[in-house]
């Protein structure tokens, strides 16, 4: 797989989570710098081998952190990934999700309507 692949199936992945996740509404990519070199700043190594992708949804109406988790974490389930449903921490809620070297991060605040979708590929050579 390429990185530009990887990169599309990070995207697309996150985006139906978030559609998932809060039903009516599509997510957002709030951060997509595209290939990056995880490594360029401790040894200056390599090219570009990772991407990073961020997604957003929520309705401003609905509060609800705990069932926006919970569905992050079926639909996640439901498409093949690891889940783990981290601990509340400070009204911090978050799962955990991995597959084929792939990484994903949810993450619901109490009082906040907006839900975070984190991705990262794995290392591929350009």
């Amino acid at each position: 797989m390429t990185l530009s692949q990887a990169r599309e199936f990070l995207r697309e992945e996150l985006l139906a989570v978030a559609a998932a996740s809060v039903p009516g509404l599509d997510g957002v990519v709030t951060h997509d710098p595209g290939p990056v070199n995880p490594n360029v700043l401790s040894d200056g190594s390599g090219p570009a081998t990772v991407c990073s992708i961020t997604v957003q949804t929520g309705d401003p109406k609905v509060v609800d952190p705990v069932g926006q988790t919970a569905a992050a974490a079926a639909e996640l389930t439901a498409r093949g990934w690891q889940v783990e449903v981290e601990p509340v921490e400070a009204g911090h809620h978050r799962v955990a999700a991995s597959r084929d070297g792939y990484d994903i991060a949810v993450h619901g605040w109490d009082g906040e309507w907006r839900l975070t979708l984190a991705g990262e590929t794995p290392e591929i050579p350009e």
